[in-house]
């Protein structure tokens, strides 16, 4: 259960950052919601505490198909997208 949620959460954030993705999150005027703007910022800050908090629950299991090193490597690409959003907003 923990590790299909964690895989969804993943391809939510992944699909925050593709263009379509962006233009189906349009305003009612129809400009794209980038991934930049407030509410792409929020969303994404969002799915990487998700995927921080399933990961977590995830370790703690003990899930056998989901080995420790594929487990820190979603859990650092997921820190370096918040940091990245971190120096966005201090910019």
């Amino acid at each position: 259960m923990f590790m299909d949620r964690l895989f969804n959460e993943t391809q939510r954030l992944a699909a925050i950052f593709s263009a379509l993705e962006a233009l189906r999150l349009a305003d009612e005027r129809g400009n794209p919601r980038g991934w930049a703007s407030p509410f792409g910022l929020l969303q994404v800050i969002r799915c990487c505490a998700k995927i921080l908090e399933l990961s977590s629950c995830v370790a703690k299991a003990g899930y056998r198909e989901c080995d420790q090193e594929t487990l820190e490597a979603i859990t650092s690409e997921t820190r370096q997208v918040l940091y990245s959003v971190r120096a966005q907003i201090a910019a």
